[in-house]
């Protein structure tokens, strides 16, 4: 920028060979580098934005999971003994759909008891409520 600044500065000096037709050529020409450079810019800005809020989603759809799966395991220790994470897991990935298609409580609370469901261990009505409301929370 600087080294086309100082060809457009002598190209007006002393020189009477110079038109000024190749002036304004210069002067195009340092402003449409600029453009570009400033447009490259941008795109480069909105590309690595763009890279951080997908990684951001991604970084937040897993903090919601891990917060579930914490407070399911805190809350309902029969339910989640000897469970793996990603069963725990299911009960959201499983449910969300049905939440988001507008299913009505009493079917998100069977599908989350069903889900929820260790072995034997089955929750009570009010505890697949008390779930599916966990599950709302990290469906949103």
């Amino acid at each position: 920028m600087a080294i086309t600044c100082a060809g457009i500065l002598s190209a007006c000096g002393d020189d009477d060979s110079t038109t000024s037709e190749e002036v304004r050529t210069s002067a195009g020409v340092a402003v449409t580098s600029v453009q570009e450079g400033a447009e490259g810019a941008a795109s480069s800005v909105q590309s690595a934005a763009s890279s951080v809020a997908e990684r951001a989603g991604d970084w937040f759809d897993d903090a919601k999971l891990g917060a579930f799966v914490t407070a399911f395991r805190a809350a309902y220790p029969n339910l989640s003994a000897d469970r793996e994470t990603r069963s725990i897991e299911t009960i959201v990935t499983e449910s969300c759909p049905l939440i988001e298609s507008g299913a009505d409580d009493a079917e998100v609370n069977a599908k989350v008891g069903e889900l929820a469901t260790n072995g034997s261990a089955e929750p009570t009505d009010d505890q697949a409520a008390r779930i599916a409301q966990l599950v709302r929370v990290a469906c949103g």
